[in-house]
């Protein structure tokens, strides 16, 4: 955004001094804008290019990537979406000149009535679906968004922000850490809720069961929900969670 403001800045010398040539006012003009022109598409190529290449590389190359983007990146906030029973809709872009680097969707929920206010009710929002780049940690990217995002809701009158965000990959960890076997240090959980557990992680039915049941995925839910809370809070830079957390969250309950 500088280089209007430069070229601004530029003409009105120009035209002091030459306001006897126009010609050489519009020349200087010209010549202004091809080169700043020129310089927005060398760097966004430039940007892109160096984007792209960062997708296999190390966590402090992309980490040091996104360091140097931020001091040009900036948030692009959408047209908010209306809607009669859901509130609004918006969203969020980040981006280095004209190359995106991420999203954020957001929802604000209509002020609840007077007599749910009574009661403690605050007006909600919610953030999700927080993506970036490949070549750029999650972790990182998303924080301009979140803020920018927060701001603007609590503009719009929300008393409370939510991060809503998927635990993709939660099964599996389960699976690999064999995380039923020290459910003992999350709380009193038995044999029975880690049998459960190791059955809803695996897909596969407890021994003795033809079926996996609704009263497997009941023995196992207290159990899975804190292993959720520990999942949630894993050091992931990739982590959507762990993005908003990052963020200034506040972690969820254990």
């Amino acid at each position: 955004e500088l280089a209007p403001l430069l070229s601004d800045a530029a003409l009105r010398v120009a035209a002091k001094r030459n306001l006897r040539h126009p010609s050489m006012f519009q020349h200087m003009r010209r010549r202004l804008v091809a080169s700043s022109a020129r310089l927005a598409r060398y760097t966004t190529k430039a940007d892109a290019t160096r984007l792209e290449a960062a997708r296999s590389a190390s966590l402090a190359d992309r980490s040091a990537l996104a360091a140097e983007l931020s001091g040009r990146w900036i948030v692009a906030t959408g047209d908010p979406q209306q809607t009669e029973s859901a509130g609004d809709s918006f969203g969020f872009a980040l981006r280095v000149d004209e190359v995106n680097l991420g999203v954020l969707r957001a929802a604000l929920f209509p002020a609840p009535p007077k007599q749910r206010r009574d009661e403690g009710h605050l007006r909600t929002a919610l953030i999700f679906g927080a993506s970036c780049h490949p070549g750029l940690p999650l972790s990182l990217a998303a924080k301009p968004l979140v803020k920018a995002a927060r701001a603007e809701l609590a503009q719009r009158g929300a008393e409370r922000v939510m991060g809503l965000a998927p635990l993709t990959g939660l099964c599996g960890w389960v699976v690999e850490e064999q995380a039923w076997e020290r459910l003992s240090s999350l709380g009193e959980f038995g044999d029975e809720a880690a049998g459960a557990v190791e059955a809803v992680a695996r897909g596969v039915p407890r021994p003795g069961h033809s079926v996996l049941g609704q009263g497997t995925f009941s023995a196992a839910q207290k159990a899975f929900e804190a292993l959720a809370t520990a999942y949630a809070r894993r050091d992931d830079p990739e982590s959507e969670c762990l993005a908003y957390l990052e963020a200034g969250g506040d972690p969820p309950p254990c």
